[in-house]
């Protein structure tokens, strides 16, 4: 039998590779495409939390920052006394001290003004950490929706390995792209295009993301069998030794001088957030965390815990100095959110991100056309079938948009907003006859909610900082690109009911009565 391909693979191989392909892309494809959409999106959470709470905006006016102490001391006036607290430390001209509380599982967030000593209370999620969420857990109970998106990993991974043994011919075909013949050809040119280049970052955020959502399932499993079941020993290792608060009240030292000695002791790193533990007490203590400047490194930062009593250095954790492993374990979460770059790295992400996206739409496509009936009369189920998936991507794109919109101008409003227009487009899309006169009226939409978007925060917002203004601009040629979109998307042709259907026609289109 004739072998295939550079890997020299026999037909009936390429074959089985094939049908493992389509069938995982069928099957999860629409997931997929929530999946990886909704994580373009949320890769900017924290850089656009200012553009999406005007109030938190920050502009120096000439005036001087206040210390670290200072503004702790307003943070824990309003959140109280005996909370633990997580502090992201504030960037001189670009954002404020964020301060969070933990108390009775429920998470109470404030925003401190470096410069005016402002406090902002917290007016629920921004957008973004509601499409993060959407990302990490499908807004499924925890931890079972981040259980199931780390599965969706693997199965995400398994599609695209099938799908390059599935192909011998992709790397001949690399720059092949016939728009004429017909549409579904189209999209296989299309599918194959998209598959080649974004591959590498697909198993790289596949991979990732199947060790992220996976690890609270394995993690305690590997780690108790390393230390023969001792949770203690495990901890220590990890954590370092755990304290219980003693009851005798003891004065707190100022946090500004060990941030000046650590970051003098480690150059090149600057201490980005803070975790306090136990205030007021005698064994309190504060988890200073270290991160490379300008840029964050590849793998995670350092962490030293420090007595808030005395200064003495805790513990020490880090994976610099447990070996190669240790390191390659810690890179998976920056590789995966983008965090050792600045923000055009994560701009490359987002493009990374749209092109994998189209090819998880191109290829649901070309499957879901392969296997519609030749006589149209017994094609429902997969008409049906195309739509959903139709419905559920063009609905996501618009309903990012509408959240994005209301959380800047009605953060109340994020998440009722965004079901809604997502059960709209997807009842849309089960109504209308023409499918792709639906996509090109969801595209231009999306563009029009983005610019107006866009145009309505430099008219409105009370504060325009730099970095603002930027946001802003892009999202007007995003709009306008999105918008322009619509003009060059396909459109298919109705087919009489009585004919056999083309097999170069396109399932989105319905026949006409």
């Amino acid at each position: 039998m004739k072998r295939l391909g550079p890997f020299k693979l026999r037909r009936d191989t390429v074959q089985r590779f094939y049908g493992i392909h389509s069938w995982l892309g069928s099957l999860g494809g629409l997931v997929f495409f929530i999946c990886v959409f909704s994580g373009t999106l949320a890769l900017f959470e924290r850089e656009l939390i200012a553009w999406e709470r005007p109030a938190t905006r920050v502009t120096a006016d000439g005036a001087e920052m206040m210390g670290v102490d200072e503004l702790l001391e307003l943070a824990r006036g309003r959140l109280g006394e005996d909370q633990d607290l997580f502090v992201m430390l504030p960037v001189a001209g670009e954002t404020g001290l964020q301060a969070r509380a933990f108390r009775d599982g429920r998470v109470e967030k404030i925003f401190v003004d470096p410069y005016s000593g402002a406090v902002v209370e917290d007016e629920g999620h921004t957008a973004f950490e509601f499409l993060t969420h959407l990302h990490t857990d499908l807004h499924l109970p925890r931890p079972f929706g981040r259980y199931l998106v780390g599965l969706l990993g693997i199965f995400m991974l398994m599609s695209l390995i099938s799908g390059v043994m599935a192909h011998p011919k992709l790397i001949r075909d690399l720059f092949l792209l016939r728009w004429r013949p017909s549409l579904r050809l189209s999209f296989s040119d299309l599918h194959k295009q998209v598959g080649v280049w974004g591959l590498l970052f697909g198993l790289a955020m596949a991979f990732t993301g199947a060790i992220i959502g996976l690890l609270g399932l394995f993690a305690p499993v590997m780690v108790l069998s390393a230390f023969g079941g001792d949770v203690g020993k495990a901890t220590e290792a990890f954590s370092g030794p755990s304290f219980e608060a003693v009851g005798l009240e003891a004065e707190m030292l100022p946090v500004a001088p060990l941030i000046d000695e650590l970051e003098g002791q480690r150059p090149g790193f600057e201490v980005a957030s803070l975790f306090f533990r136990r205030w007021g007490d005698e064994s309190a203590e504060v988890a200073l965390n270290l991160e490379r400047a300008p840029y964050r490194q590849l793998t995670t930062g350092e962490t030293h815990r420090v007595s808030m009593v005395d200064g003495r250095t805790l513990h020490v954790s880090t994976f610099a100095d447990r070996g190669v492993g240790a390191r390659l374990f810690g890179a998976v979460q920056p590789v995966h959110y983008g965090l050792f770059g600045g923000l055009g790295l994560k701009l490359l992400y987002f493009v990374a991100g749209l092109v994998l996206s189209l090819g998880i739409v191109t290829g649901t496509m070309i499957w879901l056309e392969r296997r519609r009936p030749a006589v149209a009369e017994g094609r429902d189920r997969w008409f049906w079938l195309g739509r959903l998936h139709l419905g559920g991507c063009l609905g996501l794109v618009l309903a990012s948009a509408v959240a994005v919109a209301a959380g800047r101008f009605a953060p109340a409003d994020v998440e009722p907003s965004f079901w809604l227009t997502w059960l709209l487009v997807l009842g849309a899309s089960f109504a209308v006859r023409d499918a792709f006169g639906l996509v090109r009226a969801g595209a231009f939409v999306t563009g029009t909610v983005l610019v107006v978007t866009g145009v309505g925060d430099l008219m409105l917002s009370p504060r325009l900082t730099p970095e603002v203004r930027q946001v802003d601009l892009v999202l007007l040629v995003l709009g306008l690109l999105t918008a322009a979109s619509a003009t060059v998307s396909p459109r298919g042709r109705p087919e009489p009911r009585a004919r056999v259907a083309d097999p170069a026609a396109s399932l989105l289109t319905r026949e006409s009565s």
